[in-house]
């Protein structure tokens, strides 16, 4: 009937969107990635190949944020963003669903885990970052292409709201962990916003770059185009919201972790 709401069916469930976007792959790259990013209170990781964070803060680091924590917390914030969605919200996220349980669809996904998988390792990160930065200076045609996929997306600023909140979080910790006052530590973080956001805007220009290198021409296009629609943005907003909503409190803990640590290596 005119005007009538879409019918929501019940495939529409956290469980889908769980399996059709591999969150629980993207659980395991955050988890691995919280283990070689380096003790914040440390020196940074060193940008050699299979090196990365020093061997105790890697098991610190990996308490903390086991691979089960990440997990349960991906899918409960997911059921709790769809439960907050009216019907024809829910409709409309059902045909990005079909897309990313495409072959084409579950194909990205494969690739664009295995780049970001390799790009944990710092040696890996530069490398790829270097690569983008060189077919950008030679305006390749690509370059572009990553560029609309990178804005049809919205990718940049859910990622530098994300960083930020992280950021604060860790300080959070930290202060919290040295007995220090909350504000004497986290003054300083929105300073960082402009360093903040050229970092994340390079970290994934360098990984879609690298991700889509072996999509053609009519592939990538495809991805632009299904990436675009309001239920992939939506799905995006999902996925953004339900990984932060993990990562501050772990982020939070890690800074405690790294403070009490620090103050025992002083004893």
């Amino acid at each position: 009937m005119p005007g009538t709401a879409p019918q929501v069916t019940a495939e529409v469930t956290a469980e889908r969107v769980v399996a059709a976007l591999g969150l629980d792959q993207l659980a395991e790259a955050l988890a691995a990635e919280i283990v070689t990013a380096g003790d914040p209170l440390g020196p940074p990781p060193v940008a050699a190949p299979g090196q990365g964070a020093d061997a105790g803060w890697r098991t610190i680091a990996g308490q903390v944020a086991p691979v089960g924590r990440v997990r349960a917390g991906l899918r409960a914030e997911v059921g709790r963003a769809l439960e907050t969605l009216d019907p024809a919200a829910r409709a409309a996220i059902e045909p990005s669903l079909v897309f990313w349980e495409s072959d084409l669809g579950r194909r990205v996904l494969a690739l664009e885990f295995a780049a970001r998988a390799a790009m944990a390792d710092p040696a890996a990160d530069a490398a790829a970052r270097a690569e983008f930065a060189a077919a950008a200076g030679r305006e390749l045609p690509r370059v572009e292409e990553v560029r609309q996929l990178i804005a049809a997306a919205d990718l940049v600023e859910p990622a530098v709201a994300a960083s930020m909140n992280v950021a604060l979080a860790v300080m959070e910790g930290i202060a919290d962990g040295a007995d220090l006052p909350p504000d004497l530590l986290t003054a300083d973080v929105w300073d960082m916003e402009p360093e903040i956001r050229a970092e994340q805007a390079a970290w994934i220009e360098a990984l879609i770059f690298l991700s889509t290198g072996p999509l053609d021409g009519p592939e990538l296009d495809r991805l632009i185009a299904e990436t675009a629609t309001p239920g992939g943005q939506r799905l995006n907003r999902i996925v953004d919201g339900a990984a932060t909503e993990v990562l501050v409190p772990i982020a939070r803990d890690l800074g405690r972790a790294s403070a009490h640590r620090s103050k025992g290596s002083r004893l």
